[in-house]
């Protein structure tokens, strides 16, 4: 397990927890710090954690990233660190070995983060607040109050540090934390922070059925083009009138990031003006993050990327790595690759080229090897969804009993695939990352003693 220490109170807490955890758990732990490089002393937190970690006998990797240099347009400094930090929280984590990421939010940080939400207008999804556990990231102290975890350091004598940022009102969820937060308090709701922490469990547990829901309607509904390998996806204008509204929202969100959309740039308002569509004369239009545009087609809803290989993102990048999209993706755009999420279980049909039957098993007996064309994969270390795709120039992989990474490219050599099959040639990713490919697992995936489900992969040809 990987943990994030900030030096602040709730991250040497939660690292203290699980040392004392790690022998009944059989953890095996490693420390990650982060050095943003965006005030004085942050160097002084970096030598603390160091010599905290050095004391606890905890391995630690400690990186420094020039946050400033890295933040794209439109993204404030906060977004940036948040993104940089996380894509080297999952490499730390990669080469650590690690199958968790165990973050410090507690429950106020709950508490703010829905009202911050609230603030600018957010749905179901963004007022459920942070999960307990979103892929690899894991919140132990999300139950959590300040209150308890200042009170558990005293009583353990624990030092800790103090972000000097915490304390500026510029920031809006340090305003929250400093002025609102307190104003409720006094004002409305002495339990406000309580309350904030179980509307969010509750609209969590709305969000889930809705997202089911729309996902399976989706799947009906939805028809991609096979000579756009499925980056073109259209949806029967009378059918998603049909659905309820809170349904209709998430199926066009589906089919946004199905043709390659920017999700995470995706607005409100860029959902109502692809709903307004609905309405509109054919030949109307609206364009969309990523490159995609969606427009009226007769009794259609068409979901596109808005010119071949103008930087849209594949279904993969846009679960949560559009550090690495874009060029790769143009590439398979232009090449005739493919994106196509699988239905686990069920069967998932490339165009003129493979099916992928997907069904859970029970652990294979040791020893036990899967076919040449079969992927047996862990259910539970994988971060849905997952992605059968086209290879992309540096992509990589820890194929397991190898001991670290390897190119792609280089595997295929090695197995003799000659380059024109290449392209044709299923990979296998989830949010993560590839976790399959040339009959090759990546070792985050792999089965092992401790696998409780497995997901089997039978690829064949059309």
């Amino acid at each position: 397990m990987l943990v994030a220490v900030s030096g602040g109170p709730d991250s040497v807490a939660l690292l203290h927890l699980l040392l004392r955890l790690a022998e009944e758990r059989s953890l095996t732990l490693h420390a990650f710090h982060m050095d943003h490089g965006l005030r004085p002393g942050s160097a002084e937190d970096a030598a603390f954690v160091a010599r905290l970690t050095r004391e606890w006998g905890v391995p630690l990797t400690s990186v420094r990233a020039n946050v400033r240099a890295r933040r794209r347009p439109g993204e404030s400094v906060q977004q940036a660190a948040r993104r940089v930090r996380y894509a080297a929280l999952r490499r730390a984590a990669a080469e650590a070995g690690a199958r968790r990421i165990a973050l410090g939010h507690h429950g106020d940080d709950q508490a703010e983060t829905v009202l911050m939400r609230f603030l600018r207008g957010a749905g179901a999804a963004g007022l459920g607040g942070m999960r307990w556990r979103r892929g690899p990231f894991i919140r132990p102290l999300l139950g959590t109050s300040r209150a308890q975890i200042e009170a558990y350091c005293t009583a353990h004598g624990l030092e800790t540090r103090e972000d000097p940022s915490n304390a500026a009102v510029e920031y809006l969820r340090n305003k929250i934390r400093l002025q609102l937060l307190p104003l409720l308090e006094a004002e409305y709701n002495p339990n406000v922070r309580a309350a904030l922490n179980r509307t969010a469990a509750l609209l969590r547990d709305d969000d889930d059925l809705l997202e089911y829901l729309a996902h399976r309607a989706f799947r009906r509904m939805a028809r991609t083009a096979p000579d756009l390998a499925a980056r073109t996806v259209t949806l029967p204008a009378r059918e998603l009138r049909r659905r309820a509204a809170a349904l209709r929202r998430r199926i066009v969100r589906h089919a946004v990031g199905r043709a390659g959309g920017a999700l995470d740039l995706l607005t409100y308002d860029h959902v109502e003006g692809i709903l307004a569509l609905l309405d509109g004369e054919p030949g109307a239009a609206v364009d969309l993050p990523g490159g995609v545009r969606a427009r009226r087609e007769r009794e259609a809803l068409v979901f596109e990327p808005r010119t071949a290989g103008a930087g849209a993102v594949g279904v993969a990048g846009a679960a949560g790595h559009a550090d690495t999209a874009g060029t790769a993706d143009t590439a398979d755009t232009a090449g005739g690759g493919f994106a196509v999420e699988l239905t686990a279980p069920g069967r998932t049909v490339i165009w003129g080229n493979k099916v992928i039957d997907a069904a859970f098993i029970e652990p294979p007996p040791a020893g036990a090897r899967p076919g040449p064309d079969e992927a047996w994969l862990d259910w539970d270390r994988l971060s849905p969804p997952l992605t059968a795709r086209t290879w992309r120039p540096g992509d990589r992989m820890r194929p397991l009993g190898l001991g670290g990474t390897k190119k792609l490219q280089d595997l295929f050599v090695d197995a003799k695939i000659p380059a024109a099959v290449r392209r044709r040639l299923p990979v296998i990713a989830d949010a993560e990352g590839i976790v399959w490919a040339a009959g090759r697992v990546d070792e985050r995936a792999a089965v092992g003693p401790r696998t409780r489900r497995v997901l089997r992969l039978q690829i064949a040809s059309l």
